[in-house]
């Protein structure tokens, strides 16, 4: 039986948690017939000499990697280790960043065969029926978000496609990525009980924000599970691995209203008695009495949200949708629950002031929230910024290796990348150097590994 090995590569992240993409293309693999492991670096420590060790040990007939921007130096290693035992293997590409660059994907990446753009498991499944066929030299015009070289060497971008039922969707091989062997590392940091695992209830993002690269992943359509099928897999992960809270991580997860009141209804009426969390952030113009009663009640104690910024002249020129006025209004209405807050704050847009900057970090110290997340700006490919940036010729020698929101990345005219670095630490330390605040994120803390994940964010964003 041929063997495919998902990848996550070796990279500088804390968050570590079972990959959901890789996952959900494990069990399509597995439908078609192949044999599937996922390898997650960072879950298992591994330097590259490890992953050399571990793929001569375990050969692969296609090597899938998932990454982001960030991911592309790591991701040439890997691959170099690849072509150095196995030549003739496949390498597949996908997530985030060929999704937002899936027009120079494969000319930056000549040693692989093949990357995915957005969802892949309607593509992957036909491509790897192609493949079987036919092999490498097959025929993939018709496989669905594929970036692949022809015969002639010519790179072809196939047309995107999207799932429109998700029910459809077989659930995630959870038994290659158990809940029980993570550490406390989850997304957004905390949790209440553990073992956590993520779950994606909807997909489709139909917001405009110019600096988000969302949409070059699910696309704008919006698109939902049924509760039943969502509960049939929680019930799965319960009983057959014993977690015991669900982070969604759907990017607008509140936009559904009667979604998430049926959702909140079944949670309460199961006897799971899960906790649950939206770490990946949700939008605060959904939010009223009844939803927010409805989510703790089954079990909701933590939300992340999508302030981003103080001005909103910088709330309009990014297209967000918010104004400041609302986000007093909405998280002043959150504040009546046992629900934690974080928000999500921004620093560095094109066209932001240093006067600006400073209104973002006053915000948050006034709002009543209970931890905050000072993003650097990155131009992440698949956005409007990238594009308007690399229009304008701003884009080039930018090293990839700082896309990572505790770095910078991109440095806006009139300031200085030491400058940018400091106003982060700045508004880190003015946020969480408060008695109150710090004390409560002590109590949160559940154990010295998640002390030691946590210590370990806190000091990448001051480094």
């Amino acid at each position: 039986m041929e063997k495919i090995l998902f990848v996550v590569p070796i990279n500088r992240t804390y968050v570590i948690m079972p990959h959901l993409g890789l996952g959900y293309l494990a069990s399509v693999a597995r439908e078609s017939g192949y044999h599937a492991d996922i390898l997650n670096c960072l879950k298992e420590r591994m330097d590259y000499r490890g992953f050399e060790r571990y793929i001569l040990e375990n050969p692969a007939d296609i090597f899938a990697i998932t990454m982001m921007t960030y991911d592309i130096n790591p991701t040439r290693k890997h691959i170099e280790i690849i072509r150095k035992h196995y030549p003739s293997s496949q390498i597949v590409l996908g997530g985030a960043h060929p999704s937002g660059d899936f027009l120079g994907i494969l000319h930056d990446f000549p040693e692989a065969d093949f990357a995915f753009r957005g969802e892949a498991e309607l593509g992957f499944r036909e491509f790897l029926e192609v493949n079987r066929a036919e092999g490498r030299q097959g025929d993939f015009g018709g496989v669905a978000n594929l970036v692949w070289r022809n015969p002639e060497g010519k790179i072809v971008v196939n047309g995107w496609r999207v799932i429109h039922d998700l029910d459809d969707i077989s659930f995630p091989a959870w038994d290659l990525m158990d809940p029980r062997e993570y550490p406390e590392a989850p997304h957004g940091g905390f949790a209440r009980n553990y073992p956590v695992a993520p779950i994606i209830i909807t997909r489709g993002c139909p917001f405009k924000c110019t600096f988000c690269s969302g949409k070059s992943v699910t696309g704008t359509l919006v698109r939902k599970r049924s509760i039943a099928n969502v509960m049939e897999e929680l019930r799965y992960l319960a009983e057959d691995f014993g977690v015991r809270e669900v982070h969604v991580e759907d990017e607008n997860f509140t936009l559904h209203r009667k979604l998430v009141m049926e959702f909140c209804r079944a949670l309460t009426e199961s006897g799971l008695k899960f906790t649950w969390a939206c770490p990946s952030g949700i939008r605060l113009d959904n939010l009223d009495a009844e939803m927010l009663d409805a989510m703790q009640e089954s079990g909701c104690h933590s939300l992340a949200v999508g302030i981003e910024f103080g001005s909103d002249r910088i709330h309009a020129l990014t297209k967000k949708g918010l104004t400041v006025d609302l986000i007093r209004e909405k998280l002043a209405l959150l504040s009546r629950y046992d629900i934690k807050v974080t928000g999500f704050f921004m620093m560095g847009i094109p066209g932001e002031t240093r006067d600006e900057m400073l209104m973002t970090m006053r915000l948050a110290r006034q709002l009543p929230i209970h931890r905050a997340q000072f993003n650097n700006f990155m131009p992440l490919p698949g956005t409007e910024i990238y594009d308007d940036l690399r229009e304008q010729g701003k884009l080039d020698g930018l090293p990839t290796d700082h896309f990572f929101v505790h770095d910078v990345s991109y440095v806006p005219e009139g300031m200085t990348r030491k400058q940018l670095k400091n106003m982060q630490r700045r508004a880190y330390l003015r946020f969480y150097l408060r008695p109150r605040v710090a004390f409560q994120i002590l109590k949160d803390i559940e154990s010295p590994r998640q002390l030691y994940y946590l210590a370990k964010r806190f000091m990448d964003a001051m480094d």
